[in-house]
C-alpha cells in the first residue's frame, strides 16, 4: 500500500479539514508472532556461548596470554559482556518486528460499512483546469483510488459511474483490487449530466421497496434498510434533481475542478441552402464564452478540410456572439468550425455541419378533395423540396398501395379525414381522423392483399392506442407548444375551428395544440417513426355532400409556414440539403432508399470522420438504426464506395460548457457543500522504520569487520 495524504476537494483550501487521529497499528503477524522472539533468543544464547579454540603450540606464551585464559574456562556458557554488536542485532529485530505490525495513522471517518462511489465520466470532467494540465476525470479516479486504499476490512463499496445514463461498473464488494480494476476500466465520455439516474441506481441499493402498496395487509418490507454513504465525485454540471429523496444514504460532495475557469464554446452550427442562389450555402454558428474570464479567439470554417473564412472573436463572461458565412459547395460537403483558443475545455472548441446529397422529398395525400391542402402544397417553395401526389381514398385497397408501402417508397403519408388498415412503415399525418386500433405495421413479406389484413392489437393497454375523447364541438385554441419544431414561427390564437373532437394521445407523445375541450393536435412515436394527429379537420362535407370549410386556418399565413414544417420534420425535407446533428448517445435512424435506389447488403458501413467504424442494426433492408454515436464529429454512410447519407454528432450543451465548479449542490431536498467527504487516507510509517533497520545492519557489518580486523 502506498503512502497517502489526507485528501480534500479539488479546488480552493477546504476550511473542514479532518484531523488525523492517533497512532494505529495493522496486525498482520500470523506465524511470525512465534517466530520473531524466537529468533531474538537465539541471538541472545549465541553471546552466551564458549568459544571452542584448538589448542596451539607456541614458542612463547608472553604474547598469547588473553587466549591462554580463555583455555582455562571450560564451561558452555559465559558471562554477558557489553556487545555493541548484540544491542544492534537486537535493535534490527525489534525494527523488523515492528515494520511487520505496519504503524500509521489514520484520520477520522464517518464510519459506514456500505460505500457507493458515484463518478461523473461527463463531457465537462474533460476540462483540464487544475493544478499541472490534470484532467478532472483523472483527479476524480485518482481521489476515489486513495479512499479505496483506506477502507477497512469491514467495510464493502461499489462503483457508479454516470453520464446521461447510469452504468453499476462494480457492485458491493470488500476486494479492494476488484474495485481498483473497475475504476481503472472507467472512461470518460462526450454526453451530457444526468445526476437523477446515478441517484436512483444507488437508492435501489440502500433503501429498500415494499411488496406492494402501502396500506396494503399483505404488505412487507421487501429487506431492510442499510445506512450507505454515498461519496458524489463531480464538477456539479448538472440539473439539480427534484422530488428526489435520499432515505439512508449519507451524502458527500467532492468538488472536483476550479471555480475559476476559461471556456469558450461553440453551441450552435448549422447550414441552410439558399433555394433562391443554386450552389449557394448559408452558414450559421454561434460563440459563447461560458467560462468567468474573458477570452479572444480565432473562428476558422473549414470545407472538407480546406479554410473557407475566418473571423476573430472577443466575448466577456456570459457573452455570446453569431455568425453567419455565404459559401459556395457542392451537393455533399462537410464543414468544420474551429476555435483556435486552447482554454479548459477541448471538446466544445470543434462543432460539424454538412450538406447530404441531394434528393426530393416524396409525399403521399390521401384525400377526397381538399382545395386548402392542394394549394399549400403547390407553393414554390414546398415544390423545390417535395415531389407530393395526391390520390382518393379509394387506393388504400389497391396493390399499388400495397407495392408502394412495402418498399418505402414514401417519406410522408397524409391521410386526410381517413385512415389505412394497417400502419405504413413511414411517418405519418392524420387529418380529422386517428391511426387505427391496430399499431401493426404492413408486413413487406406478406403476399396477403391489403384488404385480408386482420387488425389485431398490438397491446392490450389502452395507453399505446391513440383514441377520441369526446364528441365533436366547436374549439378555441388556448395554448401553443412553440418549442417543438412542428410549431416554430407560429401563432394560431387566431383559428377558428367549427367542429373538432378532442384526442387521446399515446404514452410517449407530445401534446403541441390544446383547446378549451384538450388536446387537439399531438404526436407520437411508433416503432422508430413518428405519427401527427390533428383532431379536426380543414374542410368538412355538409349533408348534401357539399365541401365547405371548418376552420380559418387555411386563409391564414401561418397554415403553409406548418406544413412546411411538417414536411421538414417529418417529411425529412430538411434532411435533402442538411445533414443532421445530433447530441453524444442520441439514437440515429436513417432511411437509405432515400438516397439510392439501390438496397443496401452487408457492404454497408458507418465510419466517423477519424476512421472508426460504427456499430448498427439493420431494422430490414432499408433502414439503419445506431447508438454507437458517443464520438463527436461527421459520420458517413457508405455502401461499397457509394455515399448515401452524412449526419453530425455535437456537444452543443451548455450546461456541460459551463464548467466552474459548483461547490454546492441540491439533492432532492438536501443541500451538500462541498467537503472531503470522509477522504483522509492511512499515513504508513513502516517504510521508514525499513529504512533504519537497513542503516542498522550497515553499521553492525561494518563494526563487525572492525572488530575482526
Amino acid at each position: 500500500m502506498s503512502e497517502g495524504l489526507s485528501i480534500t476537494s479539488v479546488g480552493p483550501p477546504n476550511p473542514f479539514g479532518m484531523p488525523l487521529g492517533a497512532l494505529s497499528w495493522l496486525s498482520t503477524l500470523g506465524l511470525w508472532a512465534w517466530v520473531l522472539p524466537v529468533i531474538a533468543a537465539g541471538i541472545v544464547a549465541l553471546y552466551f556461548l564458549k568459544l571452542r579454540r584448538e589448542p596451539v603450540q607456541v614458542s612463547s606464551t608472553y604474547l598469547w596470554g588473553k587466549t591462554i585464559e580463555d583455555l582455562h574456562v571450560n564451561s558452555l556458557l559465559q558471562r554477558l559482556r557489553r556487545s555493541l554488536l548484540l544491542l544492534l542485532q537486537l535493535l534490527i529485530l525489534a525494527c523488523a518486528a515492528i515494520a511487520v505490525f505496519r504503524p500509521g495513522v489514520r484520520g477520522e471517518t464517518n464510519g459506514q460499512d456500505r460505500l457507493i462511489f458515484l463518478l461523473d465520466r461527463s463531457a465537462s470532467m474533460q476540462a483540464v483546469d487544475l493544478e499541472g494540465g490534470v484532467s478532472r476525470f483523472d483527479k476524480a479516479k485518482e481521489l476515489i483510488r486513495g479512499r479505496i486504499g483506506s477502507m477497512s476490512d469491514q467495510q464493502t463499496a461499489m462503483l457508479i459511474a454516470f453520464d446521461d445514463r447510469a452504468e453499476t461498473v462494480q457492485a458491493f464488494t470488500s476486494d479492494r483490487s476488484r474495485l481498483l480494476l473497475s475504476l481503472d476500466a472507467v472512461t470518460v465520455s462526450n454526453a451530457p449530466t444526468d445526476m437523477l439516474e446515478a441517484l436512483r441506481a444507488a437508492d435501489g441499493l440502500a433503501n429498500p421497496r415494499r411488496s406492494s402498496q402501502v396500506g396494503d395487509l399483505n404488505d412487507v418490507q421487501v429487506a431492510d434498510a442499510s445506512p450507505a454513504e454515498l461519496l458524489i465525485f463531480s464538477d456539479g454540471a448538472f440539473q439539480p434533481p427534484a422530488d428526489f429523496n435520499l432515505g439512508n444514504l449519507i451524502p458527500n460532495y467532492v468538488a472536483i475542478g476550479s471555480e475559476k475557469v476559461l471556456n469558450l464554446a461553440i453551441t450552435e452550427f448549422s447550414t441552410q441552402t439558399d433555394f433562391d442562389k443554386p450552389g449557394v450555402v448559408q452558414v450559421y454558428g454561434t460563440v459563447a464564452n461560458l467560462g468567468n474570464v474573458p477570452g479572444k479567439t480565432e473562428v476558422a470554417l473549414e470545407m472538407d478540410g480546406e479554410l473557407l473564412d475566418a473571423e476573430l472573436v472577443s466575448l466577456e463572461p456570459g457573452e455570446e456572439k453569431g455568425l453567419a458565412f455565404e459559401i459556395s459547395a457542392n451537393d455533399s460537403a462537410f464543414l468544420t468550425l474551429t476555435l483556435s483558443v486552447t482554454d479548459d475545455l477541448a471538446v466544445d472548441n470543434r462543432a460539424y455541419a454538412g450538406l447530404t446529397p441531394s434528393k426530393r422529398a416524396s409525399i403521399l395525400v390521401i384525400t377526397e378533395g381538399n382545395t386548402a391542402l392542394e394549394v399549400a402544397l403547390e407553393t414554390e417553395q414546398i415544390q423545390r423540396i417535395c415531389d407530393v401526389s395526391f390520390v382518393s381514398p379509394s387506393f388504400l385497397t389497391s396493390d399499388s398501395y400495397r407495392e408502394r408501402v412495402n418498399t418505402s417508397e414514401d417519406d410522408l403519408l397524409i391521410f386526410d379525414r381517413c385512415q389505412p388498415l394497417k400502419m405504413p412503415k413511414t411517418n405519418t399525418f392524420f387529418i380529422g381522423a386517428i391511426p387505427p386500433a391496430s399499431v401493426v405495421s404492413v408486413d413487406p413479406e406478406s403476399d396477403d392483399s391489403e384488404e385480408n389484413l386482420t387488425t389485431d392489437d398490438a397491446s392490450d393497454d389502452s395507453r399505446f392506442a391513440w383514441g377520441w375523447d369526446a364528441e365533436s364541438t366547436p374549439l378555441s385554441i388556448i395554448d401553443i407548444n412553440r418549442t417543438h419544431p412542428l410549431l416554430r414561427y407560429l401563432d394560431l390564437f387566431s383559428v377558428l375551428v367549427f367542429s373538432g373532437r378532442p384526442l387521446v394521445v399515446p404514452e410517449g407523445g407530445t401534446e403541441l395544440l390544446a383547446a378549451d375541450t384538450g388536446t387537439v393536435l399531438a404526436v407520437a412515436p411508433r416503432e422508430g417513426y413518428q405519427d401527427l394527429v390533428l383532431g379536426f379537420p380543414i374542410v368538412s362535407q355538409s349533408d348534401g355532400g357539399v365541401p365547405e370549410a371548418n376552420t380559418n386556418w387555411f386563409a391564414e399565413r401561418s397554415w403553409p409556414v406548418f406544413l412546411f414544417n411538417v414536411l421538414r420534420t417529418l417529411g425529412n425535407a430538411s434532411e435533402t440539403t442538411a445533414a443532421g446533428s445530433y447530441a453524444p448517445g442520441a439514437i440515429v435512424r436513417g432511411r437509405l432508399n432515400q438516397l439510392s435506389e439501390e438496397r443496401p447488403s452487408d457492404s454497408l458501413r458507418i465510419e466517423t470522420s477519424s476512421g472508426r467504424k460504427v456499430a448498427f442494426v439493420l431494422r430490414d433492408a432499408l433502414q439503419f438504426e445506431t447508438v454507437d454515436t458517443h464520438e463527436i464529429g461527421a459520420y458517413e454512410v457508405r455502401t461499397q464506395e457509394k455515399l448515401l447519407q452524412r449526419f453530425a454528432v455535437n456537444l452543443f450543451n451548455q450546461r456541460e460548457s459551463s464548467i466552474a465548479a459548483s461547490r454546492e449542490i441540491t439533492l432532492g431536498y438536501e443541500e451538500v457543500e462541498s467537503g472531503n467527504a470522509g477522504l483522509v487516507v492511512r499515513r504508513e510509517y513502516w517504510r521508514f522504520v525499513l529504512l533504519v533497520m537497513l542503516a542498522l545492519m550497515m553499521a553492525e557489518w561494518w563494526l563487525y569487520n572492525q572488530r575482526m580486523g
